[in-house]
């Protein structure tokens, strides 16, 4: 990955991530910004990856983060309130499927909360971390991990996908990594000027299993219904046979057997 590439496009394009590092191999990026977060880094600083040993998504779930992907992390500072932090994943999902249809013009769909899509198999993951203190946030950190040149292993093969897989060929992932920062920055300065309800409709018309019978873990009960998408303030709706739900975090998994 040409990191000095990166740097250059990155300080002429864009106002907010203009300062990344590189390392060959870490346990993971997310926690690598956190401790920086912790010294007190300025918002902007990206940590990348060509591996990582210890990555890992919601709920600490593995991924896998072999050579050839793209695993990275960015340190935010939004001016929003804490309990708006968990729409920036909704707006990482929107930059992410916007980057693969302007630049690659590939069609891709968002499972909500946190994963993109292609033809049902995951190409994206996205975590995103915060530490605020009462109504402050003091820092987020927001981790992205795509599958670009890297082979995925043979026993995800039918729930993942790579970019690489898609086109045939490898993609330039110093190219992707700089035309997806300059697609977030945009939706991120956008948001925090006047809210996530600007994107809502663009989510729901890309949201994966709209109108189709899902589960949603909260990890304190299960919900079951038809997805009917998110509201105005980024919570997923559920239709369930008495009533409509609301759900802010989840584990979503579509209930075939019930289409």
């Amino acid at each position: 990955m040409n990191v000095i590439e990166i740097l250059s496009l990155l300080k002429k394009q864009l106002s907010v991530c203009k300062k990344i590092k590189y390392h060959k191999k870490l346990p993971s990026t997310q926690l690598a910004v956190k401790k920086l977060a912790e010294k007190g880094f300025e918002e902007g600083f990206i940590v990348v990856a060509e591996k990582q040993t210890s990555g890992y998504g919601r709920s600490k779930k593995v991924w896998s983060s072999n050579v050839g992907g793209l695993w990275f992390s960015i340190l935010l500072k939004p001016i929003i309130r804490p309990d708006e932090v968990s729409k920036l994943t909704l707006l990482l999902s929107v930059a992410l499927k916007r980057t693969l249809k302007r630049k690659y013009q590939i069609s891709s769909k968002i499972k909500w909360p946190n994963d993109v899509l292609v033809c049902d198999k995951k190409i994206a993951g996205i975590i995103v971390e915060m530490f605020a203190e009462q109504d402050r946030i003091n820092w987020v950190v927001a981790g992205i991990g795509i599958n670009i040149n890297n082979d995925i292993p043979k026993n995800l093969e039918n729930i993942s996908v790579s970019l690489k897989d898609i086109l045939k060929s490898e993609a330039d992932r110093a190219e992707f990594m700089t035309e997806f920062l300059i697609d977030f920055e945009k939706l991120y300065l956008d948001f925090q000027k006047d809210g996530f309800n600007q994107f809502s409709e663009e989510y729901n018309d890309n949201l994966a299993y709209k109108n189709k019978s899902v589960s949603i873990d909260t990890g304190h009960a299960v919900t079951t219904g038809i997805n009917l998408g998110i509201d105005e303030g980024g919570m997923l709706i559920i239709k369930t046979l008495n009533s409509f739900e609301k759900i802010i975090s989840g584990t979503l998994r579509r209930s075939k057997e019930c289409d």
